[in-house]
């Protein structure tokens, strides 16, 4: 009788919109932050992980405690693959940073017309009337128009259930357009940092032309006011079935198949927030319910969960049909569209997934993709791969990972880059172990390959269970020193991308909720520290600005 303790199951609902402030998580035992890339677990986890032989539950010597723990662990490092791993979750990443970069010029004119003055949009309020191109109005307008569909964007794709209030609002123009300006100016980032001359990255301009005459035919979905048509599913809900499954199938296989449904439930780890993409997936295909977490059918829903969070059009390919663009890059609209592919199409794919092994993988992912002409998620990590290969610029990127450093220009973009850099690599070699981990790291499927891989893709940031501290992961072979120094620069990046956040769209004076970095600083240091970065950005000292309400 396996002897369950929920305290070490249980995780807390991880929204992909993080809440701004860190807090001790003595209530919630694990918890991926996917605002600031950090996996938070409870202090008894961090004990019964750091115990761990090698640090991998996998043994045979190791307690069910122990295991519970570790399911944990790698349920976070789960969300921390999706976001540093999956092109959605990367882009979701890289939209912090592209809301900064595609208002850096527009929001230094503004200083140059207007002043230091806070928020630009009380400024847009209390200024309305046309706007002629070059304007005050025109460059406020712009600066929090990017804003607000760069935030469109990610409500869309991760909670298309809590949207409609959005695509309510009178500056909300369309999903087509949110997601091009969020992909666009992300894309453009990555260029700006790695391919000027856009020689690997696709250029945006391209697929934002045929966008337009979309626009202009009135297609739906890319006009303003047109119809909406959103997916019951969103990137959210993907993200924690795939967790919870691949938790699921862990702890599965760690115990010999001792832990199953009936305990999974007793343990409180069905509820709807994880098992919401898992019975629509069922519903959707008409398949039947498993009876055992090891089944196909259960293998082939993490596939489904993999191939609908990595869509190729956009980002490292262009967009092949422009007419498909938002059912093609929204995680949601995928994810349907592949259980739609399975009912239809390709039934048989329910009964291939049984050794859960990169052969199996290549032969289902291939399969699917095909059918849905899409790119499949080994075709993206291999354009990935070339541009390593034949790029300078992302051949010294992922160079300096492999040493836990980075260049200091765009340099949480080149942290963001070298990580998905560093997964696509081992995503081409070994993707079953990525997309099937409980399977491949538990019980007679673990193989010291797949504790390489786990070590290599392990989370960049951890909290500190003792004080709250987030701290840097050292991995093997690499300096200390130099980790410490890219996680400082790393967050400086941050910093500045929430400051200017602040200043386009929030009134009052500036926060400087920082503490998390460096609990033991005081307020007066950590305001210090950030608006250095702000200053020698924009040339203007946050103490400086007139605040207008």
């Amino acid at each position: 009788m396996l002897k369950i303790d929920t305290s070490l199951l249980d995780t807390s609902r991880g929204d992909l919109l993080a809440a701004t402030r860190f807090n001790a998580v003595l209530n919630a035992h694990g918890l991926y932050d996917g605002l600031r890339f950090v996996v938070r677990l409870s202090p008894r986890v961090h004990e019964l992980v750091a115990s761990l032989p090698n640090g991998i539950a996998s043994q045979g010597d190791v307690s069910f405690e122990q295991i519970q723990a570790f399911s944990t662990y790698l349920h976070e490092t789960i969300h921390w693959w999706q976001h540093a791993g999956s092109t959605c979750g990367l882009m979701l990443s890289l939209s912090y940073p592209a809301q900064t970069h595609a208002n850096l010029n527009h929001l230094k004119t503004f200083l140059q017309l207007v002043g230091p003055v806070k928020s630009v949009m009380a400024w847009a309020e209390a200024h309305p009337g046309e706007s002629q191109p070059g304007s005050a109005n025109a460059i406020a307008n712009i600066i929090i128009n990017n804003q607000f569909d760069i935030e469109a964007y990610r409500s869309l794709a991760t909670n298309p259930e809590r949207a409609q209030a959005l695509v309510d609002h009178r500056m909300f123009e369309s999903v087509g357009h949110s997601y091009d300006i969020a992909l666009s100016n992300s894309v453009f980032a990555l260029a700006s940092t790695f391919d000027r001359d856009l020689a690997f990255v696709p250029d945006p301009r391209v697929w934002k032309d045929e966008l337009q005459k979309l626009t202009e035919a009135k297609v739906q979905g890319y006009y303003y006011g047109s119809p909406i048509e959103l997916s019951p599913i969103g990137a959210y809900h993907i993200f924690e079935g795939q967790a919870r499954f691949g938790q699921l199938q862990y702890l599965h296989f760690a115990t010999g198949g001792r832990f199953d449904w009936a305990e999974a439930q007793e343990a409180g780890m069905m509820t709807p927030i994880y098992t919401a993409a898992f019975e629509a997936f069922l519903t959707i295909t008409s398949l039947p319910r498993p009876a055992t977490v090891d089944h196909p059918v259960v293998g082939l829903f993490l596939l489904i969960c993999d191939i609908a969070a990595n869509p190729g059009e956009a980002f490292p390919f262009s967009v092949p049909f422009p007419e498909m663009f938002v059912s093609d890059v929204d995680p949601g609209m995928r994810f349907v569209l592949l259980c739609l592919v399975i009912e239809r199409q390709c039934p048989e794919t329910a009964a291939l997934i049984t050794r859960y092994d990169a052969a199996e993988y290549a032969h289902v992912s291939t399969t699917l993709c095909e059918a849905m002409k899409t790119f499949s998620p080994l075709r993206i990590a291999g354009e990935i791969n070339r541009w390593v290969s034949e790029g300078e610029g992302f051949r010294r990127c992922l160079e300096q990972h492999d040493l836990g450093k980075a260049d200091l220009v765009n340099l949480p973009l080149q942290v963001l880059f070298g990580q998905f850099a560093s997964f696509s690599r081992d995503k081409a070699r070994r993707p079953h172990i990525l997309c099937w981990p409980g399977a491949n790291m538990a019980g007679a499927g673990v193989t010291d390959e797949a504790a390489g891989v786990f070590s290599r893709q392990s989370p960049l940031f951890v909290d500190r269970s003792d004080d709250m501290t987030i701290v840097p992961v050292v991995r093997m072979g690499r300096s200390e020193a130099a980790v410490m120094e890219t996680f400082q620069d790393f967050y400086g990046g941050f910093s500045l991308y929430d400051l200017t956040r602040q200043w386009i769209a929030e009134d009052g004076p500036f926060r400087y909720d920082y503490s998390w970095l460096q609990p033991e600083g005081t307020p007066d240091l950590m305001k210090s520290w950030a608006s250095r970065q702000f200053e020698n950005t924009y040339g203007v000292s946050p103490d400086q600005f007139e605040l207008l309400s």
